[in-house]
């Protein structure tokens, strides 16, 4: 036995919880007010359905599979957590943190999606189905290729870094949203508002017709090959940017 394997059986096995686990613990903590702090547990496949776990701490947790059905997890931690193939449907996350946790294959429909923080957070093959986006959310570099998200609300998203490569973002909102350093290639943005949004992007591929991109900062974007035709420009800064094989609206002059 070498030695990185002796260390790595000395090491504890996560602590196994169910659900009525939590609900004895929830219980023991009413009379406190202190949310409960579960840092590290196994809960993967338990039904959490309908629980209030307002400020709860379920960070390096493993929840995988858990059911988050009707849950209010507002001010809930749940940084660098294996929280694949959840269940999401009506969940309220106010104010919650996922950052650098693993979402993939979870299932967020109807979930309130309020000043929620998912930094470095993996969002690979999730299923956005009438997501209530509100406030002023931050998925900074996050990873989230072909998100299918048309027509949502995203205005004022912080999406620095983020990657939505071949995403659906078709009629949505991004007024004020900020993508500076994204990866947009080959996105769907036709008719999106992006007013004033920062789009210093890549977004070469992308297609924007008819997109309005009244006075959006896109310096030193990547557009090349963009469908540009019918988009509104107008105050749109876009010194330094390639626009190289784009397709621009009729009659626009890019700078020199």
């Amino acid at each position: 036995m070498g030695f990185l394997d002796f260390l790595l059986k000395r090491q504890p096995k996560p602590r196994k919880l169910a659900r009525e686990d939590i609900e004895r613990l929830l219980a023991d903590n009413r009379a406190t007010g202190v949310p409960l702090e579960l840092k590290g547990v196994d809960l993967s496949g338990a039904d959490l359905s309908g629980l209030t776990l307002d400020g709860i701490v379920l960070s390096e947790a493993n929840v995988e599979g858990v059911n988050f059905t009707d849950c209010r997890l507002r001010g809930a931690r749940v940084r660098r957590a294996n929280a694949r193939g959840c269940t999401f449907t009506r969940a309220d996350l106010t104010g919650s943190d996922w950052s650098q946790s693993d979402l993939s294959g979870s299932l967020l429909e109807e979930t309130r999606f309020r000043n929620v923080t998912m930094f470095g957070t993996k969002l690979i093959d999730v299923t956005w189905r009438g997501v209530i986006f509100e406030g002023r959310n931050t998925l900074s570099a996050v990873q989230m290729p072909g998100a299918y998200l048309p027509g949502a609300n995203l205005a004022h998203t912080d999406f620095v870094d983020v990657n939505l490569a071949g995403a659906n973002l078709e009629g949505a909102n991004l007024e004020g949203a900020i993508l500076t350093g994204a990866n947009l290639e080959g996105a769907n943005l036709r008719g999106a508002n992006l007013e004033g949004a920062q789009l210093g992007a890549n977004l070469t591929g992308a297609d924007l017709t008819g997109a309005r991109l009244a006075n959006a900062v896109m310096r030193y974007a990547d557009l090349r090959g963009a469908v540009l035709e019918d988009a509104d420009l107008s105050g749109a800064d876009l010194e330094g940017a390639n626009l190289e094989g784009a397709l621009l609206p009729k009659g626009f002059v890019p700078p020199s």
